[in-house]
């Protein structure tokens, strides 16, 4: 049996249908890109910038250098992108260490915005936690948070 390519005869047009939808998704894509290059920075991550310096004005510093907020935003993406589904004892794990709330906003700034799982939204940590965790999940989070005298609550 013979392959023939599908030709349009209207237009002469000898271009398989896959290249074209090929290049019609590259090209949405790279819109999507610049597109987000151009949109300033999440508000909650503005926010938890002005919340930082607040807190550091009264004395409450963070406990971890930066690079440590970097290692758990991305472990916490990464509990989200489980293959078996969110690995909430990783996601709990990392607030655990958290000591105080200029902690938590230091987090909050180091995860800034994350894709959300099965869609090209990106979000904040907080909307992040509440796309993955549900409420009870969210209540024991918060029960960490609250048990180390954090008044912070996503």
């Amino acid at each position: 049996m013979k392959l023939q390519k599908i030709q349009d005869y209207a237009t002469g047009d000898n271009t398989p249908t896959y290249v074209k939808y090929g290049l019609i998704a590259a090209g949405l894509y790279l819109g999507y890109k610049v597109i987000q290059l151009f949109t300033p920075a999440a508000p909650a991550v503005d926010q938890a910038k002005n919340e930082l310096e607040q807190l550091l004005a009264k004395g409450i510093k963070p406990s971890y250098p930066d690079s440590m907020y970097s290692m758990w935003a991305n472990a916490i993406t990464s509990a989200g992108f489980n293959t078996l589904g969110t690995n909430e004892q990783a996601i709990y794990d990392v607030f655990k260490k958290m000591n105080n709330n200029a902690d938590i906003v230091k987090l909050i700034i180091a995860f800034g915005e994350q894709r959300v799982e099965f869609s090209l939204q990106s979000v904040a940590l907080g909307a992040w936690l509440s796309s993955e965790l549900n409420s009870s999940e969210m209540a024991v989070l918060n029960k960490i948070l609250s048990d180390k005298k954090i008044t912070y609550k996503f």
